[in-house]
């Protein structure tokens, strides 16, 4: 698949540049079991199999907040097939529009300490390793558990670092599916960065609030989020733990439902220009809480990206991979053959083509 992108600089507003951004994200997901419905059952993003397709064509603007100039913005628009997957059964009825709306939020940087940044609008989620765009992940396709939390929340976060090792934030939201609206109780989330050491990193992320009609504070979702990463020379180590609770209150009895998530990433970098990753991942699920099936998967990706620079403002990039999935329990399983019937396994090759783009700006 080849498509292009043309995008400019826009005149800068004050001191600081304003810049445009562009991203393209193109790939084929070949599936051993060739289901008739072409779905990657249980999967949130680049989830279209045995067919090209587009799963996300971004553009944005950006201007940033630093000390001279604290004011600062993104705006931002997308498309494709990861786009509409954002959109559930209990979304919104402006969810269609809306959804096409990217990371769209103003910052103001207020002279405090090293600086407390405050940004409100439409923000990225905490939860997770990687991100919405596969062109700045390890590897094309995510783990299970980071298509399972928010990629994408409306509120409101305060962030401030403690000099050069230690960061931290909190933020306010409207709640897990920034396109539904269970309720009307705020959301909240925090999140402490540790620079431990040159080559070590800790990040850990929590989540809690009412996602179900009933806000009385035992049906309240709670999430934890731990991330480790380690480099050593050319070598990129990195482990994912997360774990979450919440008590239902429309089931009989109001049972605890609990999920879990894991991966640890093993990325071999010798240049600018190749890369090689390792991925095993787990995502449990047994009460069918998050998935909404009952089931346990495990998997194996192994990846390559060939990376080419485009001048100074991006990149093209090739990404290349096989991934082996299992998942079993009472409603395991992904989609094989002309009637759609669930098998346990399934194997992917994958071929993808991505490019990113950011323009130079010029301050005034």
């Amino acid at each position: 698949m080849m498509a292009w992108m043309v995008c400019s600089a826009v005149p800068s507003v004050g001191a600081m540049p304003v810049n445009w951004g562009a991203y393209f994200d193109g790939a084929i997901l070949y599936s051993s079991n060739e289901p008739a419905n072409n779905e990657w059952r249980s999967k949130g993003t680049s989830a279209v199999l045995n067919e090209p397709r587009v799963n996300n064509a971004t553009v944005t603007v950006t201007r940033d907040a630093v000390a001279d100039s604290p004011w600062g913005f993104t705006f931002g628009v997308q498309a494709g097939k990861d786009v509409n997957a954002q959109v559930s059964n209990a979304a919104v009825s402006t969810a269609e529009t809306l959804k096409h709306l990217y990371y769209t939020n103003a910052t103001y940087l207020f002279d405090v300490g090293a600086g407390l940044a405050v940004t409100g609008g439409l923000i990225p989620g905490h939860l997770g390793y990687e991100s919405f765009h596969a062109g700045d992940n390890l590897t094309y396709t995510r783990v299970y558990g980071t298509d399972n939390v928010p990629y994408f929340n409306w509120g409101v976060q305060a962030t401030y670092a403690e000099g050069s090792r230690l960061s931290g934030s909190v933020r306010i939201m409207n709640g897990w599916d920034y396109l539904s609206r269970p309720n009307d109780v705020p959301t909240y989330g925090a999140q402490v960065n540790w620079q431990a050491t040159a080559s070590g990193r800790l990040t850990q992320n929590f989540y809690y609030g009412p996602d179900q009609s009933d806000t009385s504070l035992e049906f309240w979702r709670f999430v934890s989020n731990t991330i480790v990463e380690w480099r050593i020379q050319d070598f990129l180590l990195v482990g994912s733990l997360g774990l979450g609770t919440e008590k239902q209150a429309t089931t009989l009895g109001t049972p605890r439902h609990d999920w879990a998530w894991g991966a640890a990433w093993l990325a071999w970098q010798p240049n600018t220009t190749w890369s090689l990753a390792l991925r095993p991942e787990f995502f449990r699920d047994e009460d069918a809480l998050i998935s909404g099936s009952s089931q346990t998967i495990g998997a194996l990706t192994i990846g390559g990206e060939y990376r080419i620079p485009v001048q100074d403002t991006g990149s093209f990039a090739l990404k290349l991979e096989y991934r082996y999935d299992r998942s079993t329990g009472s409603d395991g399983g992904f989609f094989k053959g002309d009637d759609n019937h669930l098998v346990p396994e399934q194997h992917l090759l994958i071929g993808a083509l991505l490019w990113n783009f950011a323009s130079l700006g010029l301050p005034n």
